[in-house]
């Protein structure tokens, strides 16, 4: 690594305080000048905050390891539990609104601002390390340590031996023990850094001093999941819900101290993993629980550390930026939807981290089992270098790793992106001023611009991650739309045929996705209203043709108008004013069998009787009886929903059980059979009143749902929720 001819050329990595310059002026790596942030709700806040670091690489190759990226899912699931999520470059030391890197073993370690300080990452309470590529100072490692008496936690993600992605002979293995592989006299840095030979003992090495574990330096296949799940009384209640978990190429651990570490997931008797066919060596050392945890967690002090030997379980198939050495499109995997997701325990990994407990150790008091010491924590294949100091491969032709000006465009570092600009989003875009626009106007937008788009679902696009929005006039232009990980079960007719054809309108940023023109960075998605509800006619402008659809609540001014509810919150009303020639069909007080009946309405926005109203009303059609209830005996029980087909409409009646996916839907519970179940998708209308988790009240409440037979969450659903009714 110090024979390399390095160059201290500056590497922007960006902080998200320059303004935006056009594609002309924009001045080489200002285009991914804007840190990415994901925040949760304000009523969903849990008030924690999680760093995912790429100071110090994890974009390298394949990798693209960021919370916009092919770690999004990951993130996504992070913001819904209700942290915030961060990615952290680095310090800004000179204030100049950019942070650089600069080589510290040039003599220019003064300038590099891609550096880990405790003062810096002690906002967060847990700190993602994902396949670090480049070595930590001993200033790093002693944030770190600081950073975890300091009570907090950090997961560490590494991959198998050799995953050298940027060729600078590191590994995240080696990284996060302390140590290369090899043991020549280059790898005695010195200075910032001290001496990285391999010590050829499993207990030294900054990891295992640390936290009593170190990472093996083996390459292991097993897909079908690694599957010695420990017990959840073992493991801190973290493996509670895990099932095995597949490895795609990965390394294990090896527990040296088992009042510090302990493992969570080990390969199973039954288990046969096998050598991943790229392993420089053996690949498997021993096989079965020998071979070391996969999955493990350390108590050190006051704080905490996990460990992965593998990303494919946590990553997604969504990357952002291209390679850095051919500029061509990265191909992740998608490890968060496959069968052996990691989803439910890195979530609960993070929870465990980000909870400050006072025990010191795994001491075998008060629940707190200690772990299993591996019987050959280090290998005899592991104390020599099959790559004799060497990189993974040889550098693309042009390509240098230390200098960033080779790098391709759109590659993490690069001077340049698309045009010059910047593609990172907004965390909260501005729509674009005057509402909605057509697909032919979204595509005549300049790239790096927030727009609100109304168009028609056409295709899927990439599978599960995308959709094909065409025009709803000009039907041959279409855009690409990128779905977040929230939106897809909804809104990607991959996964829902019910969307083909429906108009749907996206808030995002105008981008390229898939190589097209594309909708990027998805803050809203929605189907188009055909008819406005009563909230968001109150919203709209005095003078304004709208058309609006509610619940009539009552008469008003006796025969000559009446009140329109809406139909997902009673507390806005709106105040319909009748034509001469309608009183007869439409008055409440002559027509009393209307009361509670669904009624649209065309007309000119105005007041009436003081208050909000509608006035010169051209249009009013009646749906629905004149009460809440439907007509006898369309009422299905849940069981009864259970046995029709996906794609028949119903009208369900249960009892309200729990909160399922967050805010996003419910469990109804059959009235006679607890076992039979149907989860309620709602809609962003109906959540505030029937979510169990934002209105607690609704539960073991009965519930009619209308809507469309359908799976939601991979269980039997109802969604395209028309109406919801609260029986007691």
């Amino acid at each position: 690594m110090i024979s390399i001819n390095k160059t201290t050329l500056a590497m922007v990595f960006g902080a998200g305080l320059f303004a935006q310059v056009n594609s002309v002026s924009a001045a080489a790596y200002d285009w991914n000048n804007v840190v990415p942030v994901k925040t949760p709700s304000a009523s969903n806040n849990n008030g924690k905050t999680v760093y995912f670091d790429v100071s110090h690489g994890g974009v390298e190759g394949n990798a693209d390891w960021v919370i916009d990226g092919a770690f999004s899912d990951f993130a996504d699931a992070l913001v819904q539990q209700g942290y915030t999520v961060k990615e952290y470059r680095g310090i800004d030391l000179n204030n100049d609104g950019a942070i650089r890197f600069y080589d510290d073993r040039t003599g220019n370690g003064a300038q590099n601002e891609a550096i880990i300080t405790y003062d810096a990452i002690k906002g967060s309470d847990v700190f993602v390390l994902a396949e670090t590529n480049r070595p930590f100072t001993m200033s790093e490692q002693a944030a770190l340590e600081q950073y975890i008496a300091a009570g907090k936690g950090i997961f560490f993600v590494a991959d198998h031996y050799d995953a050298d992605r940027n060729l600078n002979t590191w590994d995240a293995t080696e990284v996060f023990n302390g140590y290369n592989r090899s043991d020549l006299s280059k790898y005695n840095l010195g200075g910032e850094y001290g001496d990285w030979r391999n010590p050829k003992s499993a207990n030294a090495g900054w990891l295992v001093e640390n936290f009593g574990i170190r990472f093996r330096f083996n390459g292991v296949d097993y897909k079908q999941g690694v599957s010695g799940v420990e017990p959840s009384a073992q493991t801190e209640g973290i493996t509670q819900g895990v099932q095995p978990i597949l490895m795609a190429a990965g390394a294990t651990l090896a527990v040296v101290d088992a009042q510090k570490a302990k493992g969570l997931v080990y390969f199973s008797e039954s288990d046969n993993p096998v050598k991943w066919k790229h392993a420089k060596d053996q690949g498997l050392y021993f096989g079965g629980k020998a071979e070391g945890p996969y999955v493990a967690i350390a108590k050190s002090g006051a704080g905490k550390a996990a460990f992965i030997g593998d990303s494919s379980p946590i990553e997604d198939a969504s990357p952002k930026y291209r390679r850095q050495d051919s500029g061509s499109t990265k191909r992740t995997y998608p490890g968060w939807t496959d069968a052996g997701n990691a989803a439910t325990l890195a979530v609960n990994i993070i929870d465990w981290l980000a909870t400050p407990e006072s025990y010191q150790y795994f001491d075998n008091q008060n629940g707190h089992n200690s772990g299993f010491v591996t019987p050959s924590p280090m290998a005899a294949q592991e104390m020599s270098d099959p790559n004799n100091g060497q990189p993974w491969g040889t550098p693309a032709s042009g390509f240098n790793p230390w200098d960033t000006d080779t790098y391709k465009n759109n590659s993490f570092n690069a001077p340049f992106g698309d045009t010059n600009t910047n593609p990172d989003p907004d965390p909260d875009p501005t729509p674009t001023p005057g509402g909605t626009i057509s697909v032919t106007d979204a595509l005549a937008t300049a790239q790096g611009q927030p727009v609100v788009v109304i168009g028609k679902v056409t295709a899927a696009v990439n599978g599960i991650y995308g959709l094909q929005l065409n025009d709803l006039t000009a039907q041959a232009s279409h855009i690409f739309v990128k779905l977040e990980s929230a939106q897809r079960a909804d809104f990607n007719p991959q996964l829902n045929p019910a969307i083909l054809n429906q108009n749907i309108i996206v808030t995002g940023m105008r981008n390229r996705y898939m190589g097209d023109a594309g909708i990027r960075y998805v803050s809203d998605i929605k189907i188009a209203p055909t008819a406005l509800s009563v909230e968001q006619a109150l919203a709209s402008s005095t003078g304004e043709v709208i058309e609006v659809t509610g619940r009539i609540k009552s008469a008003l001014n006796g025969i000559y108008a009446l009140v329109l509810e809406d139909s997902n919150n009673a507390n806005f009303t709106i105040n319909i004013k009748l034509e001469s020639n309608q009183r007869n069909d439409f008055s409440p007080q002559l027509n009393p069998e209307l009361l509670n009946a669904t009624l649209t309405v065309k007309g000119v926005r105005d007041s009436y009787m003081s208050q909000p109203g509608v006035r010169q009303v051209s249009q009013l059609s009646v749906s629905g009886g004149s009460t809440n209830e439907p007509a006898p005996g369309s009422d299905s029980s849940v069981a009864e929903v259970l046995a029709m087909s996906n794609g028949e409409p119903v009208t369900v009646v249960g009892v309200i059980t729990r909160a399922v996916n967050g805010k996003y839907a419910l469990e109804l519970r059959d009235d006679n059979n607890t076992q039979d179940t149907v989860y309620i998708k709602l809609e962003s209308s109906q959540r505030n009143r029937y979510s169990p988790q934002l209105n607690s009240n609704v539960i073991g409440k009965r519930l009619r749902v209308e809507g469309i037979k359908n799976n939601y969450m991979s269980h039997a659903g109802v969604r395209n929720v028309s109406r919801l009714t609260l029986l007691n």
